[in-house]
């Protein structure tokens, strides 16, 4: 299969009005019995920014994947409130990223920065001690082995071992180099839909992978509705659910026809989890429980926080509606994004 047919699959999420069944939502606010209200922030250095569409805090460095047409990624400190400069030059030569990217930190102490690039099907990863401003392309440790181009979602765990997603099958792959040595787990409520593909539900869901900042164990969630499993390797190399929380399924409409596969997402659909960060500790999830309705940037101001056996822990109430959600990897701070004609950040001290 040629990967510009993969990725038609993937782009074929319509979003367009369909018939779809009622489902029912569980509410996951009423298993938390704390919460606190947080002042926000805000941060003049959003002001070298025209976009956020996704963010990722390193230490002391915000990445943000802008718009930039010369560098992937604008880099903020939000502790000094000061621009830093830029990474990921754009291209497809060797330590060049496309705008497709996903990051995951890995190594004993998550000194690795790992950047899957989804357009380009391939993996590579940077020290995080080089991530600074340069006008030259930052070093890279490439991914020498083959990576299975129906692969969505892909996360370095350790030395070898590589977690990834894919369209067919099983959602959940453990592959050592290039071997996929292992497949489990089953789409939310897959049980309730027998007879839809498993390639529509793949559309349907989108996993989104969130790798702990300094352990093997990695987040799944859906960016269509609100469901969660944590996946870990066990002592013996082998991939395990550790925890699940499913809340409702996502409002879709499958088709296919003799060239494609979509499935449409419905206007009435209830996302849930409008953005996901983890820190080592706890996972954080921008939370609204109302239906999408077409909004590109969906907004709230109520964080769910719970820790890596998804166990709750508390409700954050924070002054500003956010879209988008970063959080320092020992819970010092998030950083929230939103926009509202203009880019704008806020940082929330956590501690």
């Amino acid at each position: 299969m040629k990967k510009s047919f993969l990725f038609s699959f993937v782009i074929l999420v319509s979003l367009f009005i369909s018939c779809g069944k009622k489902v029912e939502l569980r509410d996951p606010l009423v298993e938390f019995d704390r919460s606190r209200k947080l002042n926000s922030i805000p941060l003049s250095s959003a002001d070298s920014l025209f976009r956020a569409w996704n963010m990722y805090l390193v230490e002391d460095k915000l990445f943000i994947n802008d718009d930039g047409l010369d560098f992937i990624y604008r880099l903020i400190d939000p502790v000094e409130d000061r621009y830093l400069g830029k990474f990921g030059r754009s291209g497809q030569g060797p330590c060049e990223l496309s705008a497709s990217v996903f990051l995951n930190r890995f190594g004993s102490n998550g000194e690795n920065l790992g950047i899957f690039d989804a357009s380009q099907i391939r993996f590579q990863s940077f020290t995080v001690s080089s991530l600074e401003d340069s006008a030259e392309t930052a070093q890279c440790e490439p991914y020498l082995f083959p990576i299975d181009g129906l692969v969505t979602q892909y996360v370095k765990l350790d030395s070898i071992h590589f977690l990834g997603s894919s369209l067919f099958g099983k959602p959940y792959n453990l592959f050592r180099e290039a071997e996929n040595i292992q497949s489990l787990g089953a789409y939310p409520f897959q049980a309730d839909s027998p007879a839809v593909p498993e390639i529509n539900l793949a559309l349907a869901y989108q996993f989104d992978f969130f790798k702990n900042p300094k352990k093997t164990k990695t987040l799944s969630t859906s960016p269509y509705s609100f469901n969660m499993d944590v996946l870990e390797l066990d002592k013996n190399g082998a991939l395990e659910i550790t925890a699940s929380r499913h809340y409702w399924p996502t409002l879709f409409d499958p088709s296919e026809n003799s060239s494609r596969f979509s499935s449409t997402i419905l206007p009435d659909a209830v996302f849930g989890n409008i953005s996901t960060t983890v820190s080592a500790n706890k996972i954080y999830v921008l939370y609204r429980d109302k239906p999408w309705e077409n909004d590109l940037f969906q907004t709230s101001n109520r964080i769910l926080v719970y820790d890596w056996e998804l166990n709750p822990v508390e409700i954050l109430d924070i002054d500003q509606t956010l879209s988008r959600i970063a959080v320092h990897e020992d819970d010092n701070y998030l950083v929230g994004y939103v926009d509202d004609g203009k880019a704008n950040l806020f940082r929330v001290d956590l501690k």
